[in-house]
């Protein structure tokens, strides 16, 4: 009895584990590494440049359009739940309908200590 039900969670553990690795790889576009795209706020941002620190960053967010720059903050996780930091400067409601644009142009992925990973918006506003 304990060697069938040994044997059940092996291999419950080993679908649990393949499924996780597949679930990653539609979600993000490869095994585990930094990934190639990111969906937020309804859009698909595309890797671009690494290496970036915060404050960079927060540079990049000083120069969206509107009359103060937007603070970075933390949107999301990569992968959910256990991943690292994604930040972005959100552009506020107001300003988006006003302008007409997205919720952010880029979108910002924690790679190690102060240094960030650029996922830039795909196919414009």
């Amino acid at each position: 009895m304990r060697r069938r039900l040994a044997s059940i969670v092996v291999v419950l553990s080993v679908l649990l584990v393949a499924g996780a690795t597949l679930a990653y790889r539609a979600a993000y576009g490869t095994w585990w590494g930094t990934p190639d795209h990111i969906s937020y706020c309804g859009r698909t941002c595309l890797r671009g440049t690494p290496g970036l620190t915060r404050a960079e960053i927060v540079r990049f967010g000083a120069a969206l359009p509107g009359d103060a720059p937007y603070p970075v903050v933390t949107v999301a996780t990569v992968p959910p739940v256990v991943g690292q930091p994604l930040v972005a400067a959100l552009t506020p409601q107001a300003e988006r309908q006003r302008l007409g644009v997205p919720c952010t142009m880029a979108v910002y992925l924690k790679t190690s200590t102060d240094t960030y990973t650029a996922y830039g918006l795909a196919g414009g506003p």
